[in-house]
This record gives C-alpha cells, sequence and structure tokens, in this order.
C-alpha cells in the first residue's frame, strides 16, 4: 500500500516494466503517444489516431477492478504456502464471488510454468502421486496406482533447485503412466546423460533403454534412501500440495488442477527469492494468452 499508494502509480509502474525504453502504439509501434486524463488506463497514439491498453495482453485485459486490489490479492496469493481459496479472497476484499474466483485463476495463468530442457547433465528426481481431481467419483477408490485417481509426475532439478510438476492424463487406451508417458515428461527438462533417481514403478525402466544413468530405492522394501539416492524432494512437494488441496481448496477440477499445480510450483521454485512478489508482476503484464485456433 505505501508503494503503490493510487491506481495511478500501478498504472506507471506497469508502464515502465513492459515498456522500460518509452511507451510505443501497440498499432503501428509510434512514439507519439499519450495516456488520456479521462481514462488512465488507455493511452491515444497521435500517429495512427488510434486508442490502446497496456493491459491488452496480460492478465488484467477488461478488468473494472481497482489494481490496487489486484496487487493486494497477488501478494496474498504469493504468501500463502498452502494457497488461498477463492472464498478467502472474497472475504478479504469484498465485492462478488465470481469477481475474486477469477482474480486468483487469472494470477495462476501468470505463475504458469516455463519448460526448457537442461543444456548441462544434471541430477533429477521424478516421482508421481495421484489427487482426487474432477467430478466426484462415488466408487471406493483403490490405493496407489490402481486408484481412480488422476495422475501427477514432478521432476526436480537438484542443480537448479527446480521442479516441474505436470498432470499426466491416460493415454487413448487408457493406460496411466506408461513408460512412453513418463519418457516424454522427463525429456522436456533433462537431457539423455543426466542422472534420473526413481522408485521401484516399472514404468521407468524405459530410462535404462534410452540412455539415462538411472538410480533407484526400492519403497516397497522400505528403502527410502542411500547413498544420497532418494526422490524425497519432489515428495515433499506433493505433501505440501496435497495438504494445499485439503486444507485450502477441498476439491479441485480437473480442469483447473494444473493451474493449482503451477501456483504450488511457481511458489516452490521461487521460496528463496526476495523478489518473488514483483516477478509475478512482470510476468502478469507481459503474460500473453495463448489464441483459439479458428475454426
Amino acid at each position: 500500500m505505501m508503494r503503490f499508494p493510487t491506481e495511478l502509480d500501478v498504472i506507471d509502474y506497469f508502464v515502465h516494466v513492459k515498456y522500460p525504453k518509452g511507451t510505443r502504439c501497440t498499432h503501428c509501434n509510434s512514439k507519439k503517444v499519450y495516456r488520456r486524463t479521462a481514462t488512465p488506463r488507455k493511452f491515444h497514439c497521435n500517429s495512427c489516431n488510434n486508442s490502446f491498453s497496456i493491459f491488452k495482453s496480460s492478465i488484467f485485459k477488461d478488468t473494472k477492478v481497482d489494481l490496487r486490489k489486484w496487487l493486494y490479492v497477488i501478494h496474498l496469493v504469493t504468501n500463502a504456502k498452502k494457497g488461498i481459496s477463492a472464498c478467502q479472497v472474497h472475504r478479504e476484499i469484498r465485492g462478488s464471488y465470481k469477481t475474486s474466483w477469477r482474480m486468483v485463476h487469472q494470477i495462476r495463468k501468470a505463475m504458469g510454468q516455463v519448460t526448457t530442457q537442461n543444456a548441462f547433465k544434471a541430477i533429477f528426481e521424478i516421482d508421481e502421486t495421484y489427487v482426487a481431481a474432477g467430478p466426484k467419483i462415488r466408487l471406493k477408490s483403490k490405493r496407489g496406482r490402481g486408484t481412480f485417481k488422476t495422475p501427477i509426475v514432478g521432476v526436480y532439478n537438484r542443480d537448479d533447485d527446480r521442479i516441474y510438476a505436470t498432470v499426466a492424463l491416460p493415454n487413448k487406451m487408457g493406460k496411466k503412466l506408461t513408460g512412453k508417458q513418463l519418457l516424454g515428461i522427463l525429456d522436456k527438462v533433462a537431457t539423455k546423460n543426466s542422472v534420473i533417481m526413481t522408485d521401484e514403478f516399472r514404468g521407468y525402466n524405459i530410462l535404462d533403454k534410452r540412455g539415462y544413468d538411472r538410480k533407484k530405492v526400492n519403497h516397497s522394501e522400505y528403502q527410502y534412501s542411500f547413498d544420497g539416492i532418494n526422490v524425497n524432494t519432489v515428495e515433499s512437494f506433493w505433501s505440501l500440495f496435497k495438504r494445499g488441496l485439503a486444507g485450502s481448496f477441498h476439491h479441485v477440477s480437473g480442469k483447473y488442477l494444473q493451474a493449482y499445480i503451477d501456483e504450488f510450483a511457481f511458489r516452490f521454485n521461487n521460496r528463496k527469492n526476495p523478489d518473488i512478489y514483483y516477478k509475478i508482476l512482470e510476468n502478469a503484464i507481459q503474460y500473453n494468452p495463448p489464441t483459439k485456433p479458428k475454426k
């Protein structure tokens, strides 16, 4: 509140982030632009006589909510280690529940994961878990890999101290976590000569044939760590994620499950970053929503 006492201060900050070398028209790239006095969120170009908003390609697109409220909600989401529900945000900022729900989901878009393959040999941990997502199933679900729940795979890079987690939907045959599925997820972040630590799940056997140096622990024999070989970091991330689902959100739709994973992964990967709040603000204004394919 001290850093941004007025909405105009928020706009000035985002203008500086998005246009560090000066504001330019989004239509003709001209610098001959000025801010409208009546609507400070919009600019007008003297060259092409068009108006544009700096929030067009951002999570704030078409929002009518005070930008200072947005920044406050971002602060809440950033500092809630186990997540914060839309109901709690609604109680904090008032307004309608739909507005609060949309805000937290837009913020999760700014916390989306970027998959870049590690350029050098590194040590990775990979592990999977299952969560109840989507329509509630009335049938009694089995434990372990025979469950009806949705599988999630996490890959942790020990060298970079970063985790990549994603929903692993069943293939066309209805099988979950096949070797090819696990290999496809791992290939997004790891190089072939990397050291991969896994448990005894047979789906990981494909790594031995594809050039990865696999080290494994046998959980079925109560072996969880030896000589530095373990998947404990990924499992601790699963613990934090599940506590958030149970304590803050209670139930998550399968449609939005990946967004919740992105939120927890972003906080985990930036837990030591003192500027995590401003990193989200930069992602929020520079977020470019994916375009829908034309029919």
